[in-house]
């Protein structure tokens, strides 16, 4: 039997040259799209959108919705945030008639700056504005901001909780504005104060300089934050306060020894890109004006301790205390002789606080630092906060101050926040040992656990030895006076 062999060259197969076709097509557009990928992580969006991850719980997609005010693209023109659009426009309008400089000028400065904004939002939410229209959102928007921050709300006919409202929504991940064209309205509106201060003294003209103007409104954004992340108020010691004054005095000596701040020295806003950035930094990162990126080091050791309840730290003599600061992150341990303290941040609960702390998370998910110092405290605060009782102990100590519902709702927010997120195991690494070491140490252990048997034998012996020292003292002070065993009643004159 012969079998025929039927062996062609690739060129000489249609069948086989379609394959090497589709492959080499196929390989192409993987090709591409890697480039396409690779590109897009090193040209981030400055404004992206919240990751998907974080709307997939229910109970926290409202969180990332403004409630009455759009700022910027994303949420521009839905219909029930079109009432507060009347009420910008005659903010904006207002803040505009009161500065120096000309409506025509300031919008001039905005128009400049809308092809390097409209890069900052994702493509697809800028489409629908030409450039006119894009132009007047960000004037609007950007006046309607300083007007806010200024505290200028209270002099308009709203409600309380409509201005919580508005101030919720300015700290939205997807809610913002840039600074670039924030920072420009600021000097122009600036230039105000420069020409009334013509009268004024030498002190007031230098106050008013171009350099101390830009300081003013760092410390108005310094401020509105702070208004927004209020602690519970504490007692400060008097020692405390002495203390804090002679460890700040050298500072305050070496800055009042620098020279004036130069004409060329850059704003302090400039390094943030929007008003969430800029209350990260200032809260959760605990440093303004170092705005540097975050990367782990080599060699960095990961621990694997395990976090504890507010109740289980307190059964082995652990106790808590409101730290003196209010950067959410500062959170430390102290030792003492039998037990320990865990300092941590006072926290308001407020109406806000869940959507603040959950765009705060999902703001340095996007901007890619590495520590998750955010989503690592707020998972924090979920493992203290197991039970409503561990609520109730934090709030005795000063360390949660809630405004809304029950302790057992307080736990259920953590419970909520925490959804999906997941800390960096590197995070509170001195403390997480410190806490593991005290809570495993078999003499801190077993004293603890015996304090109360120990400590009611105590009192129950001493009790049983003043009643018998008590008895011995009373029999002593009577055989002295009667005579008796070991008294000897015979006179002097029988000897």
């Amino acid at each position: 039997m012969s079998i025929a062999l039927n062996i062609e060259g690739p060129s000489h197969s249609p069948s086989h040259s379609t394959s090497c076709s589709t492959d080499h097509v196929w390989l192409q557009s993987l090709m591409t799209e890697s480039r396409a990928g690779n590109s897009n992580k090193v040209n981030e969006l400055e404004f992206p959108r919240v990751p998907s991850e974080f709307r997939t719980m229910k109970e926290n997609t409202d969180c990332y919705e403004p409630l009455v005010v759009s700022i910027g693209p994303y949420h521009h023109g839905k219909k029930e945030l079109k009432e507060m659009e009347k009420l910008k426009a005659e903010m904006a309008g207002q803040f505009v008639k009161d500065s120096r400089v000309t409506a025509e000028e300031m919008y001039s400065k905005v128009k400049e700056l809308v092809s390097d904004a409209r890069k900052c939002y994702a493509e697809e939410s800028t489409r629908q504005f030409n450039d006119e229209k894009f132009t007047q959102m960000m004037f609007l928007d950007g006046y309607f901001i300083l007007q806010v921050v200024s505290d200028n709300l209270k002099q308009q006919n709203l409600r309380k909780k409509e201005v919580a409202s508005v101030r919720r929504d300015l700290f939205l991940l997807e809610n913002q504005l840039p600074f670039r064209v924030l920072i420009p309205l600021m000097r122009l509106y600036k230039r105000k104060g420069d020409h009334i201060a013509v009268e004024d003294t030498s002190s007031s003209k230098q106050s008013s300089s171009p350099e101390s103007e830009d300081q003013n409104w760092m410390k108005i954004l310094e401020n509105f934050s702070k208004d927004i992340h209020e602690i519970p108020p504490q007692r400060e010691l008097c020692r405390k306060k002495i203390s804090l004054f002679f460890s700040e005095l050298p500072r305050a000596l070496k800055l009042s020894s620098k020279s004036p701040i130069s004409k060329d020295t850059a704003f302090g806003l400039d390094p943030y890109d929007h008003l969430l950035e800029f209350f990260y930094f200032m809260f959760v990162y605990g440093k303004l004006g170092q705005h540097l990126p975050e990367r782990r080091r080599y060699g960095e050791i990961t621990s694997w301790n395990r976090y504890y309840s507010v109740n289980e730290l307190k059964n082995v003599g652990i106790s808590f205390m409101p730290s003196n600061t209010r950067v959410f992150t500062d959170v430390k341990f102290k030792n003492t002789l039998l037990g320990g303290a865990l300092c941590i941040p006072p926290l308001s609960i407020e109406e806000e606080t869940k959507s603040l702390l959950l765009n705060l998370a999902a703001y340095e998910t996007c901007a890619g630092w590495y520590y998750g110092r955010c989503t690592s405290y707020v998972c924090l605060m979920r493992s203290l906060i197991d039970k409503p009782e561990d609520v109730k102990e934090l709030r005795s100590k000063g360390i949660l101050r809630t405004t809304i519902g029950s302790d057992d709702q307080i736990a259920q927010i953590f419970k909520e926040i925490t959804t999906n997120l997941v800390p960096k195991p590197t995070a509170y690494n001195e403390v997480k040992r410190s806490v593991e070491s005290h809570y495993r140490s078999s003499v801190k252990r077993w004293i603890l656990e015996n304090k109360g048997p120990f400590s009611r034998a105590v009192v129950k012996y001493s009790f049983i030895y003043g009643i018998a020292v008590s008895a011995i003292q009373a029999y002593l002070a009577e055989t002295k006076e009667k005579p008796g065993f070991g008294n000897c009643s015979c006179s002097n004159a029988t000897l």
